[in-house]
């Protein structure tokens, strides 16, 4: 039998072409370990090294940095690596990694993704330690066992650092880097000025500010309005990082770290807010927006509805609509045994309707003649008090003003007699001038708001003199606003005798009401006519005072 007629049988695979490009891929677990070791660069020339015995040639590099390999696609550049390699018409020979254990240590994750890059990309792994790669079966094969290794040894050390882990944290210690406000003290601390045996977390001046903005916020301003101050005193912080801090436990020492498994333990570190304060501005948080203007039909007629707390049981008052006509309150409690109250007046009406007796309550603020004066000057000296704040702040930006100058002066002889390099001296000369104007700007706007005391005292006259006109006048818009004004936290009425109880109010109208002496008071002596700044109760800010004029 004639053998070499079967040959032109045989099929050929047809040649390929020789691809030696290859991929490097370095990492390490820690910043420490990036910072103190020169690992990543060992990696890279081992990798080097086997590349030009095998003939490689290196033409991407992947990694470089610290990446914990917890999981595998929380890691940037191996991401990176791996959506490169999906999208890249050109691929590689081979990807180079100095051991598998810094390729991953997810264990079976890890081999479906290498049956992924070997099977359906046609792209080998190589272990440049072992120069072991997976062009054979029994190369894949040990390659597969390394990554099995690299998850064993992973679980094994988890299995001795996490009861660790999970006892320091029950101490009551901090595990990580403290929040922004705190310096970190510490035997394993990067900056080396706060080593020291035992962990400490110290507020530093950022928390002192920080504390400050607490304060703010139960105060209810606004967040942008908090920014700006903490920028005023020379803190930067976004309204995002401003939002998680209202809602981070971390700031009035409670503990909420993942190891406590559900527990909550009080953190061995100072308070910046006590407990009290941040749960008061946290059930804020909870409670869903009221939109009243959302409900402006149905409530039109009802302004103190959402406002108005029944005597009896505490409830808040809600209202409905009688036949068509009627407006009237209730109490949401549905168990308290008060009577609805009706809100207007009527010719059958059997009681007062509780608007006229509100409009009859924002008389009271009225104040006599003889008292004109002296409120005036209470007045002037309360809004000094409450500009407190402007007042510091204007001085904080005078000081860095005059520093400026200073700072542009002693430039400007450098330049004069010490040759300094004329691009030198206008680029710190402009950067100067920039920092100025920006102060003078703000000096401006300081300006505006603390001048002309006197408008601002005949303004908070006018309005607490006419505020039961201007209520009763007034849209719904402008009603809802007054009340809040007025009785910020709402104002309670007694459902019996229909009498409101004016505890919680606006300092202004607060310090009024020390001015007036009650109808039946003979024996009570009468009310000083001195004047003092600190009348004001804390809380109340001139801008709300203003309103509406």
């Amino acid at each position: 039998m004639n053998k070499e007629y079967f040959k032109k049988f045989v099929k050929i695979a047809p040649e390929k072409e020789v691809n030696n490009n290859v991929w490097c891929y370095t990492r390490v677990s820690s910043k420490r370990q990036f910072d103190t070791n020169s690992s990543i660069e060992n990696q890279i020339n081992h990798a080097k090294r086997l590349a030009d015995k095998k003939g490689f040639t290196i033409t991407n590099e992947f990694g470089n940095t610290y990446e914990s390999a917890k999981d595998d696609f929380t890691r940037k550049e191996f991401t990176k690596l791996i959506e490169h390699l999906q999208k890249s018409k050109q691929k590689p020979f081979g990807i180079m990694i100095y051991k598998m254990s810094r390729f991953s240590r997810t264990g079976s994750v890890a081999i479906g993704l290498v049956n992924e890059i070997v099977h359906k990309y046609g792209v080998h792994l190589i272990e440049v330690s072992t120069e072991t790669d997976t062009t054979t079966i029994e190369g894949e094969q040990r390659i597969i066992e390394s990554l099995m290794h690299a998850r064993k040894e992973n679980i094994e050390r988890l299995s001795i650092t996490i009861p660790g882990l999970k006892n320091f944290v029950n101490k009551g210690l901090w595990l990580g880097k403290a929040p922004r406000g705190y310096d970190h003290y510490g035997p394993r601390v990067k900056n080396t000025k706060f080593i020291q045996g035992e962990q400490e977390l110290k507020i530093n001046k950022e928390g002192e500010l920080f504390r400050e903005a607490w304060k703010w916020k139960l105060q209810n301003i606004p967040d942008f309005k908090i920014i700006k101050k903490l920028e005023l005193r020379g803190l930067k912080i976004s309204k995002q990082s401003l939002s998680a801090m209202w809602r981070n436990p971390f700031y009035c020492g409670i503990s909420t770290n993942s190891f406590l498994e559900g527990n909550i333990i009080e953190g061995k570190w100072d308070k910046i807010v006590s407990y009290n304060d941040f749960k008061i501005i946290n059930d804020q948080f909870d409670q869903k927006p009221k939109n009243e203007y959302d409900q402006y039909t149905s409530q039109e007629f009802r302004p103190l509805q959402n406002h108005l707390y029944c005597g009896s049981c505490g409830s808040k008052m809600t209202g409905y609509k009688a036949k068509k006509r009627y407006e009237y309150y209730k109490c949401l409690n549905s168990k308290c045994s008060c009577k609805d109250l009706n809100a207007n007046s009527t010719k059958k009406s059997v009681n007062e309707g509780i608007h006229n007796t509100f409009i009859e309550l924002l008389n009271t603020f009225k104040l006599n003649e003889t008292l004109l004066e002296v409120f005036k000057e209470q007045i002037k000296l309360t809004l000094n008090h409450l500009n407190n704040d402007y007042f510091n702040d204007v001085n904080r930006l005078n000081n860095e003003l005059k520093n400026l100058e200073d700072k542009k002066e002693k430039l400007d002889r450098k330049f004069a007699f010490e040759d300094l390099d004329k691009e030198l001296y206008n680029r710190f000369k402009n950067e100067i001038n920039e920092k100025i104007l920006r102060i003078e700007e703000k000096l401006e706007e300081f300006e505006i708001k603390i001048s002309n005391l006197n408008k601002k005292v005949e303004d908070v006259f006018k309005l607490t003199q006419n505020i039961n006109e201007i209520w009763a006048s007034g849209d719904y818009e402008t009603k809802t606003l007054l009340q809040k004004l007025v009785f910020p936290t709402g104002i309670v009425i007694d459902p019996v005798s229909r009498q409101y109880r004016t505890n919680n109010m606006n300092s202004i109208f607060h310090l009024i009401n020390s001015f007036t002496t009650p109808k039946d008071t003979k024996n009570k002596k009468r009310i000083s006519k001195k004047t003092d700044p600190f009348v004001v109760v804390a809380g109340t800010g001139l801008e709300p005072v203003t309103f509406g004029l």
